[in-house]
Parts: C-alpha cells; structure tokens; sequence
C-alpha cells in the first residue's frame, strides 16, 4: 500500500462540465449520510440547538488523482450534491462487493472522506480524507484497538444512536443491566466531571458507559462486515479482549463492570498520578526500591504513567519539569488500579470476591492467540486446583497489573489494519506513531474540528476500505 499525502483543497467541481464527467475512470464510489443528530459543541442558535449531518464517502478508480477528484470536488451545494449522489447510485447500484462475484480489478486507488454538515449551512465540510494504493495480494489483518477509560462519551451518544445497530446493541446492555440495579443507559450518557467526582464509589459507572459504548461501536463495525482477525486493548479495553475472545458473555462482562469496587483501607490517601515523556526503563529506574511511587503505564516507547502518594508525585513532577523532561499533568486516580499491591494490600482478594459474586463461572477455555494482552501475572489469590479458568480472577488481575500497552503493540503483525474502538483514535496515534502499521490509518485533515464519536466510526469503516476490503457501508443505516 502506498499512501498520498499533500495538502487539501476545499475547491467546488465546475458544474459547468458534465457531472458524469467526473466519474470518468472510478471504478466505485459510495455514499452514506446519517440522520439528522444534535451535537453538544454546537452552539445554540436563535435559542435552537443545531443539528448536524455526517457522511462517508467512499472511492475506487485507476488513479490518485481521480479519487482525489471525487473526494474533494465532487460535493458543493445541495442541488448539485443531489445531483452527484444520483449519478453514484444510478452509476454503481448493485455493487455491493461484498462477496467474489463481479468484482473489479483490486490493484486500484482507494479513498475516503468524512464530511459534516450543519442545518444552517448548505455545504458539506470535509474533515478527514485518506487515500492509498491498494495491490490485491497485500490486503492488512484487521486488528482491534480497544481504548480504555475515557471522559466525555456522553458527548458522542446522540450522534451514535442514530445508528440502528449501535442504538440496538445499547438497548441489549441496558436490558442485561437493568436486573443489577443499574439504568445502563443513563450511565453511557452522564455528564460527570472526571477530574472532580469520580471516585471509588462510583467508578463501575465509568466502567458500563465504556463498556456499553465499545460493545455498541463493535456491533455496529460487526453490521457492515468488519470483523476482528486479533485485539488488544488497554485497561478496560484489555478487559473487553475477555469478551471479544469468547471467554465471557455480554451478561458477564456487564455484570463484572458493575461490580467494580476498589477497596479502601482506612486512611489510605488517595492515589495520584501522570504521564511522562520517558522510555520504560528509565520510569522502572525512578520507580526501582521505592514503596510510593509505581511504573503503572507503558503506553508508547516514550510514553509512561506512574501512581503514588500525593506529596511525592507532585515532588518528581516539579523535579522532571525542571529536567525538561516532557510531562503531563499531575491528577488524582480514582482507583488504585494497575499499581499491584503497593497501595491496598487486600485488594486482590477483595477484588476477586466481588466478581466471583456476580460470575462465579469456570472454564476449560483459554485464551486465543488473536489476543495480544497488555497485562502480567500479578494476582496471587489464583485457584488453580481444578484446572479451570476463572473469569472473576482474570478480570482482578488485569485490574492489578501494570499496562503493558506498548508490549502488546509490539507483537502487532506488519500488515495489520488497527481500529481504535473508542469515542476518537487518541490512543491509536499514540501507539502507532513511527510504527510501520502507522500507514494503513495516518489521515490528511482539512479543518481543525475534531474527529469523535459518530465521524469516528465513518472514519474507521472508511479505512477499512481503502485496506482493500470491501465494508458493506450501505448497511449501516439500514434497520436491525
């Protein structure tokens, strides 16, 4: 595969020339629009909130420039858009390519493009574009990145349940829920202050609204064909790979999430923490002998995160600062996870109880190798008398052991298409960066407007096609 990059253009086609001029030499070409959604960082307007269109278009033709052509001039006022979009489905109706039948040549240059829309304007604004070659025998693995923890995904729910199977998916999980005493989706679209309010009380929330939100965003992937050949994922995202690999069930790994509860000794300050710009070992050296601060995170080759007591992380964090060594700001943890034992001495057996409560289930099964895990051993309440495997056991330890992300994404084959299954791609730009699967996702981006929640999942089945494979994109939006 080989990748295009240059500079975007927000020219308007000649409707002067011939509209099927344009589709001259595209072997295919389609496009998705959502309904019609309101997006929270619009601003209100004439005291209405304004709402937001997205659409993915997707193209194949002999040339780059051909499908650069259709990417960014083949969209302008609604009348010509219309237009457009009529000639496509009159052009390449049927052509689902979804199977082997009557399928155009592979060695082909593929593109896509995300769009947005407001209701009060009448252009379609590009915010995301990627283009590449693609040769038929070199089509990527597709492998799922799955994020951990992360803020705001009630920004991107009324946006992602205008899709139909990512609207049926969360209504299963609530359902599933419901007889925990938990309302699921009243949990997905809370509006809590992380930095402030989360806590040892009221983390398991934390943990359903992303566990609901990665389960909904697969099954919605699952619908237009896009299945994994292998995942891993980081924190709760390792925790899901459980789900994913056939070891637990939705029922299970719900109820697990809802059960999280990090135990807390009395008097035992909370935990704080941040990232730093320093390679693993250099973090394992500053962390070596110490009993207060702990090497929690290996993210990316030079991207650590450390927890400990308050007073002492404040004082490494003054002193790197001083170094210039690059960090992020310290915050206060809301769990004392991936740290071992060091600062809850009862935690893995408190842990372990409280899953085994809820999923008391064992089993002959272990884990695929289409699992690349990013945890140790560490639990040391582990039965393995009956030669069984513990869900509730598992579960505790990856919860207990250090994130060994970067670990995992080393073991990443070559060829491998990565989807961030997430609200945005922060932790796959991360992870990938200067890593040779970087190619198959690196994007052009026209605007400055970020790419999240409902333009995310457009953008990730978007980069499925132009690796070469055929998502049947039509069915996104078609009723479950």
């Amino acid at each position: 595969m080989y990748n295009i990059s240059k500079q975007l253009n927000n020219n308007s086609v000649d409707y002067k020339e011939p509209m099927d001029k344009i589709l001259l030499g595209v072997s295919y070409a389609a496009i998705i629009d959502t309904e019609l959604y309101e997006s929270p960082e619009l601003e209100i307007q004439s005291g209405q909130q304004l709402q937001q269109q997205s659409r993915l278009v997707v193209v194949s033709g002999r040339t780059q420039r051909i499908v650069a052509n259709v990417l960014d001039k083949g969209f302008g006022d609604r009348k010509a858009d219309d237009e457009f979009r009529t000639l496509l489905d009159n052009a390449f109706k049927g052509k689902s390519r979804t199977n082997g039948s009557n399928r155009v040549d592979d060695d082909l240059w593929r593109g896509f493009a995300v769009f947005t829309k407001t209701t009060d304007g009448n252009r379609f604004q590009q915010i995301s574009r990627h283009i590449a070659r693609q040769l038929a025998q070199n089509k990527p693995s597709i492998w799922f990145m799955i994020s951990g923890l992360r803020p705001y995904i009630w920004n991107s729910v009324l946006a992602l349940m205008t899709i139909p199977a990512f609207k049926a998916s969360v209504e299963t999980s609530a359902q599933m829920l419901s007889p925990l005493g938990v309302d699921g989706i009243e949990c997905l679209t809370e509006t809590i202050d992380w930095k402030r309010e989360l806590n040892e009380h009221n983390i398991h929330r934390a943990f359903i609204a992303a566990a609901v939100h990665h389960m909904a965003f697969m099954d919605a992937m699952r619908v237009v064909g896009v299945t994994p050949d292998g995942y891993l994922g980081s924190s709760l995202g390792e925790l899901m790979c459980l789900y994913l690999d056939g070891l637990c069930d939705r029922r299970q790994f719900l109820a697990m999430c809802s059960a999280v509860r990090p135990p807390v000794s009395d008097g035992r300050p909370p935990v704080y923490g941040f990232l730093i710009g320093q390679s693993w070992p250099e973090i394992q050296r500053l962390c070596q002998g110490r009993t207060d601060i702990y090497p929690a995170e290996h993210i990316a080759h030079n991207l650590c995160g450390i927890g400990g007591n308050e007073a002492l992380v404040r004082e490494l964090h003054r002193e790197l600062c001083a170094r210039g060594v690059e960090t992020r700001k310290v915050s206060r943890e809301p769990d004392p996870f991936h740290t071992e034992y060091m600062f809850e001495p009862n935690i893995g057996a408190a842990l372990v109880a409280q899953f085994t409560k809820v999923v008391p289930e064992r089993t002959h099964r272990l884990p695929t190798n289409g699992w690349l895990s990013s945890s140790r051993p560490t639990l040391r309440e582990v039965s393995t008398s009956d030669g069984c495997f513990s869900l509730a056991e598992c579960f505790a330890n990856i919860l207990l052991s250090p994130v060994l992300f970067n670990e995992a994404v080393d073991r990443l084959p070559a060829e491998a298409l990565v989807l961030n299954i997430a609200t945005d791609c922060k932790l796959r730009s991360v992870a990938l960066t200067g890593r040779v699967q970087e190619r198959y996702v690196k994007e052009e981006v026209s605007t400055s407007q970020p790419v999240f929640g409902i333009n995310h999942l457009l953008r990730e089945i978007g980069l499925v096609f132009t690796a070469g494979h055929w998502p049947r994109i039509h069915d996104l939006m078609a009723s479950v």
